[in-house]
């Protein structure tokens, strides 16, 4: 991986069995801002959605290897997310009636434990009830997924990862899955095919903050379905699947919702604009220099023991 301190910073390479592909980023503002965006762009510095754009696979003829996008970094409490409604769908800070988002940290993690982000090209259908937990519907997202690696990720990296499986967490009456994941790159991904690979410990902890961590906030402990047991590698291939499929309507149009589905790479979605299009002129220029975090209210920092 190369990293610059220019604006068009090189998020990510793939891995060397792939064909090599780059992603740079735009970031707008200061970390812990309301201004704070961060862009995906191509090889190019064209700004591409990484909802959208980012394929489901970095090698299409691969399918146990995945791309994911880092939104949050293991360890860090800012709610960051890709947002659904704007053209390219950034990554921003998100907000609440009290401003800027922070997770609690649930001592003894500081914010998350693990790499927190997002599976490209799937979507959680809100209009589909799953069918064993009687779920309304998904939550409108791409599917959530947890790096395990020991690399600390950082905003708008794309990661190639497996999939070794999942906790299907029930959320205000939505489906909302929690996939784990290993970077292909970490030295124990060769060891690690399976959800039953994984450490003991380390899954009992990620449960234990998954149940919780809405709590400091007011809020219950969230529920979990298939009584709570993580579901297996074959049953997360099955999930993506499907997921893949439901994107594929968002993105063809054959599916109402209020998702930007502008982008960059999906030739003949009814959305796909060209490089030079007013779309992507209208995207903002990036920082002509790295802006340091902005400070955060101590209370972020407090711990919750739970």
């Amino acid at each position: 991986m190369r990293i610059s301190t220019t604006v068009g910073i090189l998020l990510a390479a793939a891995s060397s069995a792939f064909a090599a592909t780059e992603y740079k980023f735009r970031q707008i503002g200061a970390l812990n801002t309301e201004e704070y965006r961060v862009y995906l762009e191509n090889e190019n510095g064209v700004p591409i959605s990484p909802f959208h754009d980012i394929p489901l696979h970095p090698d299409p003829k691969n399918t146990t290897v995945y791309n994911m996008i880092v939104e949050i970094p293991r360890w860090k409490n800012a709610k960051l997310e890709i947002d659904r409604e704007a053209p390219f769908n950034p990554i921003f800070h998100d907000t609440n009636k009290n401003g800027l988002r922070y997770i609690a940290n649930i001592f003894p993690f500081h914010g998350y434990p693990a790499n927190y982000g997002s599976i490209p090209q799937t979507w959680e259908k809100p209009d589909v009830p799953h069918p064993d937990v009687n779920t309304k519907g998904g939550d409108n997202d791409p599917v959530d997924v947890l790096d395990i690696g020991q690399q600390v990720g950082y905003p708008g990296q794309v990661k190639q990862v497996k999939l070794l499986g999942g906790l299907l967490m029930i959320d205000d009456d939505e489906t909302d899955w929690k996939l784990i994941a290993i970077d292909i790159n970490d030295e124990r991904a060769p060891h690690l095919n399976d959800i039953n690979d994984v450490d003991d410990v380390l899954l009992k902890d990620i449960k234990h903050w998954l149940t919780v961590y809405k709590i400091p906030q007011g809020k219950p402990e969230n529920e979990f379905g298939y009584d709570g047991e993580f579901q297996n590698s074959e049953t997360i291939q099955n999930l993506m699947v499907e997921t893949h499929g439901y994107w594929e309507m968002l993105i063809n149009g054959t599916a109402t919702s209020e998702i930007e589905t502008i982008n960059l790479n999906v030739k003949g979605s009814p959305n796909n604009v060209g490089p030079k299009s007013k779309e992507v002129k209208k995207v903002p220029k990036g920082n002509k220099k790295p802006a340091p975090d902005a400070p955060v209210k101590e209370e972020t920092e407090n711990w919750s023991f739970i």
